[in-house]
């Protein structure tokens, strides 16, 4: 066991020396695959919460792994309530020429793309959704304006002064049946931020590690540059599960939200963990 440690880590040690695009590609792929088993904490909870990765289409379009983040403790300070929460994403694939996601490519579908869930555990109500069952778009919407602007952009290097992030509900529908679960409650909505284009020049930003470095071909004179997405997100309290759920993606062309949505996110599955 001791001697294949020592191997494993031999290997990203070997990933991290060199340079070229084709070992940021792989060093990615290596750092998150173990970086990723210290943050999924929903079995402490007894949840299995899956959602396919982009192995799945056997197409270049969606990162090779669902990654996981912890960010309770953060999400907490943001709404000023004792919770906890789960990120489930995963953006772009890689473009192994150059050694980062098609996240970077203004030209890509995945351009700026994320699709995942959420699990939200709040002390002290069903996040979300009043005593009633009556939803608060309000609090649904600062989920993921929460995860763009406290997460994903400042991971980029993106001044406080510049993050961006509007939403425009442009349709509801409710008692949806999804994944084979009732009563959830579908939006789609226009979403206005920051793409995560720029500059790279002595910049050493956590988000690299995940997304590689924004190749010099893909920038193209303003960084950060506000665009639209189009944005939709499945949600539902389950009562079982004493936390709400959501199923979301954000892409800039609707044809990629449709067959996100088709043939990924709604594979999903959400159960209780009886190992």
């Amino acid at each position: 066991m001791k001697k294949r440690f020592l191997y494993i880590l031999l290997f990203v040690i070997l990933l991290i020396s060199f340079n070229l695009p084709f070992w940021n590609t792989l060093k990615s792929y290596t750092i998150m695959y173990f970086y990723d088993k210290t943050q999924n904490t929903l079995h402490e909870k007894g949840i299995s919460f899956y959602i396919p990765n982009g192995l799945k289409t056997l197409k270049s379009d969606w990162y090779p792994f669902m990654l996981h983040y912890d960010a309770s403790e953060y999400f907490s300070q943001y709404i000023k309530k004792n919770s906890s929460l789960q990120v489930l994403y995963s953006f772009g694939s890689f473009d192994f020429s150059k050694g980062c996601s098609h996240f970077y490519d203004s030209s890509s579908p995945y351009y700026a793309a994320f699709y995942g869930g959420y699990a939200l555990f709040c002390e002290d109500h069903p996040y979300g959704f009043d005593k009633n069952g009556n939803m608060n778009i309000e609090e649904i919407t600062k989920v993921p304006m929460f995860d763009q602007t406290y997460l994903v952009l400042p991971s980029l290097g993106c001044p406080k002064d510049k993050i961006y992030f509007q939403s425009t509900v442009e349709k509801i529908e409710t008692n949806k049946n999804y994944i084979g679960i009732n009563g959830w409650t579908k939006i789609d909505a226009k979403i206005k931020t920051n793409a995560p284009i720029h500059k790279t020049e002595n910049k050493k930003n956590m988000g690299y590690i995940q997304y590689g470095k924004p190749h010099k071909s893909f920038f193209n004179k303003n960084e950060y540059p506000l665009i639209s997405l189009n944005g939709r997100i499945y949600v539902k309290y389950i009562d079982e599960l004493k936390g709400t759920f959501f199923l979301y993606i954000m892409a800039k062309d609707i044809q990629t939200v449709n067959l996100c949505d088709k043939e990924l996110l709604s594979q999903s599955n959400i159960s209780i963990n009886n190992h």
